[in-house]
């Protein structure tokens, strides 16, 4: 196996995040910097647990009253402080991502989910079938329900009806408007394929591999799992089969708990075509998160595995090919995605008006076409937005043509862009219309999430 190892650069502030989120039962702002209090201190200073308690279910509960009464000062009690900019109040801190001795660092398994995207966006640019299953896939998904209510007419309660794979093709024609008779037929491959059902199989009489409406009903059912077949198809069926079990990313070596803050990250979105912060009569959608700090410099390695792609290996496998030189060039993969994401990025802040991220996306640009050899730039963690965790260019690039605008629909059916309050989607406007905005010294001042991998070694 050969490994290589990387320097990390965070570019700009990067949050991984625990999935929980901090509030004034975890902690204390106090003089610019935020406290999570420790319980075990709090007992060693001869609090009862009662006592602690019955203080803490009043509404108006504050460690830092409470601390105060008892003259017991905050830096004692605490398990760990960061700088924070400002009091959070009632608005939640989104906890950092730290070792069991409080030392922050990079999970590899968030390394390699960027990678991940990477390979994928590449192998879908220069693969026609995989675009024409993934184009044709998202029809299905966007139009589910229209395909099993023209179903349901066909099949009139009859369930061998339901699952005749004659009738399943009637309702796509209908429910897609496809006249083209191949194209029904890749449509029809693709449904089956899709939930995990053998076509020709189902047609010669096989009840186990025909569809029911139970399984139709799968089909798009939930929004967080769309991507799955489309991942399936490309990287591999199952685990066992996936491309990216060739790539073994190490989590990042820890760094002092110094190389942390608290910062401010404020939602901007499009009024009258400018970015601006989002502010509603509900008030201000700010958040708060503990994350490492841009020019934080950490360690990390990548293995490949090469047993994974030798002939023997290739017969079960299918690693092959072109799934084999995406992961044996992966620097310029990650690159190709990079750059398609960075002139995005700039392309929208300039339209809209943002002149901060301009800037940094500009600079970016011109860092990405002067990397040494083997380096490569990632988007990683919270903040980076839809287009940084999808191949979403491409998916609205195979959904618009000169007829259709089927990507609006897609928007419609999943709630892309919804208003969260009324759940309405404006399909007018761009998507996505909101940019999460990093701020230093109470100005906006990052897109977060972008790191610089550059290689330092070959064993």
């Amino acid at each position: 196996m050969a490994t290589t190892r990387y320097s990390v650069t965070c570019l700009s502030p990067v949050h991984i995040g625990t999935g929980t989120q901090l509030g004034k039962f975890d902690g204390v702002y106090s003089n610019g910097r935020w406290y999570v209090i420790d319980l075990d201190k709090i007992f060693a200073q001869g609090v009862g647990g009662d006592e602690l308690a019955q203080a803490m279910s009043s509404d108006t509960f504050s460690w830092a009253e409470w601390l105060q009464g008892r003259r017991i000062p905050v830096g004692e009690v605490a398990l760990y402080s960061l700088p924070c900019p400002q009091d959070p109040r009632e608005v939640y801190i989104r906890e950092g991502m730290k070792d069991v001795y409080l030392q922050p660092y990079i999970p590899g398994s968030t390394l390699k989910g960027a990678i991940r995207t990477a390979v994928l966006w590449h192998l879908l640019q220069h693969d026609r079938q995989a675009r024409r299953f993934v184009r044709h896939y998202l029809l299905l998904a966007t139009f589910a329900k229209d395909i099993r209510d023209r179903l349901r007419e066909i099949a009139r309660g009859n369930r061998d009806a339901e699952q005749d794979p004659n009738n399943h093709r009637r309702a796509i024609e209908h429910a897609l408007e496809i006249e083209n008779a191949e194209e029904l037929e890749s449509c029809l491959q693709v449904l089956y394929e899709a939930i995990g059902k053998d076509l020709r199989q189902a047609r010669q009489g096989n009840r186990r591999e025909r569809l029911g409406m139970r399984e139709l009903e799968r089909l798009g059912s939930i929004r967080e799992w769309i991507g799955q077949p489309i991942e399936r198809r490309l990287l591999g069926r199952d685990p066992n089969h996936d491309l990216l079990r060739a790539v073994q990313v190490m989590d990042s070596e820890p760094v002092g708990l110094e190389q942390m803050e608290v910062g401010l990250v404020w939602t901007y979105t499009l009024r009258n075509g400018q970015l601006v912060p989002k502010r509603e009569q509900e008030g201000e959608y700010k958040a708060f998160a503990e994350w490492l700090k841009a020019e934080t410099g950490l360690h990390t390695a990548i293995r490949i595995d090469e047993t994974l792609f030798t002939q023997q290996a290739n017969a079960v496998l299918a690693f092959g090919g072109a799934k084999e030189q995406a992961v044996r060039s992966l620097p310029g993969v990650c690159n190709k995605y990079a750059d398609a994401l960075i002139r995005r990025q700039r392309e929208f802040a300039t339209k809209y008006q943002m002149p901060v991220l301009r800037a940094f996306y500009e600079e970016l640009q011109q860092r990405s076409q002067n990397l040494k050899d083997g380096a490569f730039l990632l988007n990683v963690g919270w903040g980076g937005g839809w287009e940084a965790k999808t191949v979403g260019d491409i998916v609205q690039e195979l959904l618009r043509d000169e007829h259709f605008d089927d990507f609006a629909a897609l928007r419609e059916r999943f709630k892309l862009g919804a208003d969260p309050r009324t759940r309405r989607v404006d399909v007018s406007a761009p998507f996505p219309h909101t940019r999460l905005t990093a701020y230093r010294n109470g100005a906006p001042a990052y897109p977060l999430g972008w790191i610089l991998l550059e290689p330092m070694g070959t064993y």
